[in-house]
């Protein structure tokens, strides 16, 4: 099991967040308590689909192996800190 941590700038358009390692991975997401807010899904999120991250809060995803983790802002670029833990 490993640690890998990261801060993402997310954009208008869906920005890979993290990929799911070997053995599957949890993974941390907190999003600033300002700014623009980040909404997270599949490949194809956009703001309408996505979830929301609340603002400031810390949001825990499963990711299976190989899946892959985007988000999107409506407006802008907004910085999203990545914690990932997990799998090989």
């Amino acid at each position: 099991m490993s640690l890998e941590s990261s801060a993402v700038t997310i954009g208008t358009s869906a920005t890979v967040i993290a990929t799911g390692k070997t053995g599957a991975s949890w993974v941390y997401l907190h999003a600033p308590t300002g700014g623009n807010t980040i909404y997270v899904g599949p490949s194809t999120v956009t703001t309408a689909t996505g979830l929301e991250l609340p603002k400031g809060a810390l949001q825990e995803l499963w990711l299976a192996e190989a899946d892959t983790l985007y988000g999107i802002v409506a407006t802008s670029t907004q910085s999203l800190m990545v914690l990932k833990s997990g799998g090989r």
